[in-house]
């Protein structure tokens, strides 16, 4: 799965996750991580909407390997 980082101004981390891709967008796990407690969100995006987060800024292309060492360090 490719997983973005959701740009925000808090300190709650997000993530979004592409779970299946569709002809005119994307199904889309968001999960929020709070200092005591996770949510998660399955939802659909359009592609157009996708495209303006990435070209914005708002989505971030993560690599799940680096967070995973980093997370355990």
């Amino acid at each position: 799965m490719i997983r973005y980082a959701v740009k925000g101004n808090s300190t709650v981390k997000t993530w979004l996750e592409i779970t299946a891709e569709k002809e005119d967008g994307f199904d889309v796990r968001i999960t929020s991580e709070y200092e005591d407690y996770s949510k998660t969100l399955d939802e659909y995006m359009s592609r157009e909407l996708f495209d303006t987060c990435l070209r914005t800024g708002y989505l971030i292309k993560t690599d799940m390997a680096t967070e995973l060492l980093s997370a355990a360090s």
